[in-house]
């Protein structure tokens, strides 16, 4: 009798443990239509709504560079040995950019979650510039409140409360319409028309308006849309156009990339947004290139991960045209 109750004892916690295990895990599941497009399913709870904050996170975060900063410190030449070995020591030490993803606080307490407080704290924790947020509205799995709190720092609408922007903020063209609803700058009859009842391209002076107004609202000193197969756009303020002499806001287009020597039958936009933006920080807010060398570097490698079947494809299987674009040395 109490071999079996050991038994049954241990038969419970074994059980209790793959549960927990499975429970937080940080898996999702992509499904890929025709046109290679992906959908993804969460599992609930996963392994990011778990994030929290100890004190050697929030001192990482709290010695952030600002990206303002990182800039100008590129471009100036007249550096001497010693202050480039102070510079190496310090990132040891510290980190230039903190990228965080509205995926991660989708459930704010519920089912045991912390990372949504987790990520507010370090949003407004963080030097100003060096948080960098990728939008991601996967239905069901976001609000109008989390995600304005979340970008605005704050949970008031007033846009001229002092509070720490952002660097980058990056959107695809249907958030951006989604959070232009949210902030009350357009109805959602003025997204898509214009005066005549044309539809609007998403491109040119009207949609470096709409940036500006949007960026203003939610506290960034960039914003990034993504127009799929059709490039992107970036805005950004007077204060950190890094190749703009005069005081003004800046914006950059490019057209988008199609690598047709990558293409395939079984490709798949996994992974494409994201190395779009692993793309556009690394030479934009690390290295200091200027916005349009950014942009086109971004969507050419947002380009060719959506023409190969996965999110990682082999550098090594990367066409010509990539390679000169990020001047080989990316590649090698």
């Amino acid at each position: 009798m109490v071999a079996s109750r050991v038994f049954v004892l241990f038969v419970g916690m074994l059980v209790s443990i793959i549960t927990c295990i499975l429970a937080w895990e940080g898996m999702s599941i992509a499904v890929i239509n025709k046109d290679g497009d992906a959908t993804y399913e969460f599992n609930t709870p996963a392994a990011w709504d778990g994030l929290s904050t100890d004190k050697a996170l929030m001192d990482l975060v709290a010695k952030s560079g600002n990206s303002s900063s990182i800039i100008n410190n590129n471009n100036d030449k007249n550096d001497d040995d010693n202050d480039r070995s102070n510079s190496n020591k310090d990132k040891e030490q510290s980190t230039k950019v903190f990228v965080m993803g509205t995926i991660a606080a989708r459930l704010d307490d519920q089912h045991g979650a912390t990372s949504s407080s987790s990520l507010a704290k370090l949003r407004n924790l963080a030097p100003e510039g060096s948080v960098v947020l990728d939008v991601n509205l996967r239905s069901p799995w976001y609000t109008k409140e989390r995600l304005l709190t979340l970008a605005r720092g704050t949970d008031t609408v007033d846009v001229d409360l002092e509070v720490k922007k952002f660097g980058l903020l990056k959107v695809n063209e249907e958030e951006l319409v989604i959070l232009e609803e949210w902030c009350g700058l357009v109805t959602p009859k003025e997204n898509f028309e214009n005066a005549e009842g044309e539809e609007q391209s998403l491109t040119g002076n009207a949609l470096k308006e709409r940036m500006e107004k949007l960026a203003v609202s939610l506290h960034t000193q960039r914003l990034c849309v993504t127009r799929g197969k059709d490039g992107a756009a970036l805005w950004c303020q007077r204060s950190i156009n890094c190749d703009d002499d005069k005081n003004e806001s800046s914006f950059h287009e490019n057209p988008g990339y199609c690598l047709a020597t990558n293409v395939s039958n079984d490709s798949d936009t996994v992974g494409a947004g994201d190395a779009f933006l692993a793309a556009l920080i690394h030479s934009h807010l690390i290295c200091g290139e200027s916005p349009d060398v950014a942009l086109e570097r971004a969507c050419a490698l947002g380009g060719y991960v959506a023409g190969c079947r996965g999110a990682t494809p082999e550098h090594e299987d990367a066409p010509a045209e990539l390679r000169r674009i990020f001047g080989g040395s990316s590649f090698s």
